[in-house]
């Protein structure tokens, strides 16, 4: 270790005060529960059994204000529009943050990369029922009428959404009415099948050329403030992503640091939170930067989210884990 030029006992005493993330920002309160972790929402942890059953949602004193041992799962990591996507006899439903089951728990559970249940995004929900992708609002009402023709649909951003039908693309607002395609061009299918049939012998030049020309224009959204909030925008200054935080910093390396009351987390490109909110906003000093760059903004792979107590960076990788600055 000597030929490296770091002493041992610093070292030593590094790595024993140096704490997850989780531990250095999260600040979970003291409980009477024995698993306790962070969530999506800031003030809100998640407290479950051994073995991952949920059991409580606590406050930030560490009081149940939710009981959820009735449930077999929940999301934790999709909080939303203050609703907690929560599986009940295998179906989803959503819980506001006073226990209510305001959308009853009759969905189908998801089978994608995302996940079981969608969080909520513009104030609608991607849900099933029998099979079929709609969309509902907060309120359960039925915003998008659930379609065995509908192949997939993303969450809301900047008030529409895409909803593909076979190999046919459309976009739709908050009501459920067809708009047009936010990115300049119209996507909605109703080319004749030949038309279809010539863009699909393109396809492989047009994705090889899409990944090195035209690496999309979310690539360029900018934080912009408004009301008091921040959302991002394109370079048209489209709102893409809803101004829905109290704090953001620009994109950098496909993510960007967002706050929610005192605690940030981090978004890609799709406004989808990939990290939680759970770094401190008083972890940092404000005005200072790593490698030239402010806290929250990755730089090298690396996010600089507070200080260890000896004076040295701590910083997290794009996954969320914390790693050495240095």
């Amino acid at each position: 270790m000597a030929r490296y030029g770091i002493p041992m006992g610093l070292f030593v005493s590094a790595l024993f005060m140096m704490p997850t993330a989780q531990a250095a920002s999260c600040k979970i309160p003291k409980s009477y529960y024995k698993n306790v972790s962070c969530t999506a929402s800031s003030g809100y942890f998640l407290a479950t059994k051994d073995f991952g059953a949920p059991v409580a949602l606590l406050n930030s004193k560490g009081k149940k204000v939710v009981d959820l041992s009735r449930y077999q799962k929940v999301d934790a990591d999709k909080i939303a529009g203050g609703l907690l996507p929560v599986l009940r006899n295998s179906h989803v439903g959503y819980l506001n943050m006073q226990g209510r089951e305001v959308i009853p728990a009759t969905y189908d559970m998801l089978k994608e990369s995302q996940g079981w249940a969608r969080p909520v995004s513009d104030g609608r929900i991607v849900v099933k029922r029998d099979g079929n992708y709609g969309v509902i609002d907060t309120a359960n009402k039925t915003i998008v009428s659930f379609s065995a023709s509908i192949s997939d649909i993303d969450d809301y951003r900047g008030g529409v959404t895409q909803v593909r039908k076979n190999q046919a693309t459309s976009w739709l607002d908050k009501n459920g009415k067809a708009t047009s395609n936010p990115n300049g061009s119209d996507s909605n299918s109703n080319e004749p099948s030949s038309a279809k049939q010539t863009a699909n012998s393109r396809s492989a030049t047009a994705s090889a050329q899409s990944r090195q020309a035209a690496p999309n224009r979310f690539t360029t959204l900018q934080p912009r403030q408004q009301d008091g909030r921040w959302g991002f925008v394109d370079e048209n200054n489209v709102t893409m992503i809803t101004y829905s935080f109290d704090d953001a910093r620009p994109f950098s390396e496909g993510l960007a640091g967002v706050r929610i009351d005192d605690n940030w987390g981090f978004i890609n490109l799709g406004g989808e939170l990939v990290i939680p909110f759970r770094f401190d906003k008083m972890g940092v000093s404000s005005g200072d930067s790593y490698q030239g760059k402010p806290a929250f903004t990755f730089a090298n792979g690396k996010a600089w989210i507070g200080n260890l107590k000896n004076g040295n960076k701590m910083c997290i990788d794009k996954e969320g884990v914390s790693v050495g600055c240095d």
